[in-house]
């Protein structure tokens, strides 16, 4: 697996995560994309397994990125749900990545948020740029 093919499960899995709701003050979240424009990360993301050094556990505890809302209410996203064969997939890629980099779990965990919260971004500008009508179809 590469980082771009872990990059894509994990943002195909939270984009099911969604609509979701504040638990605080109710504010609405259709998609992914409006939850990253609307909340700030909190903390460090979590794999609970790989932490344990567990690449193929039978019953996953589990990874979690915690995230606050503007009204400050924390809401997590968690790897909750994804097939077991996709997160034992992630999880031996993390492993094998946090070797050959030389680098700790939450290092590397922080790096993939980083850049899934980034891809999400510009993904979802590629997708608007490419619905707006040009100027030359109006003519």
């Amino acid at each position: 697996m590469t980082e771009d093919e872990a990059i894509k499960i994990i943002i195909e899995h939270l984009k099911g995560l969604f609509p979701k709701t504040c638990p605080k003050c109710q504010r609405h979240f259709a998609t992914l994309r409006e939850f990253y424009l609307n909340t700030k990360p909190e903390g460090r993301a979590r794999s609970y397994d790989l932490e344990a050094g567990e690449v193929q556990p039978k019953r996953p505890i589990g990874a979690v990125a915690t995230s606050t809302c503007t009204c400050g209410e924390s809401i997590s996203l968690t790897s909750q749900g994804m097939p077991l064969f996709q997160y034992w997939a992630l999880l031996l890629w993390a492993k094998t990545e946090t070797r050959r980099r030389n680098t700790s779990v939450p290092e590397l965990l922080f790096h993939l948020r980083t850049d899934v919260r980034k891809r999400v971004m510009e993904d979802a500008e590629k997708t608007v740029a490419t619905e707006r009508p040009s100027h030359r179809a109006r003519l």
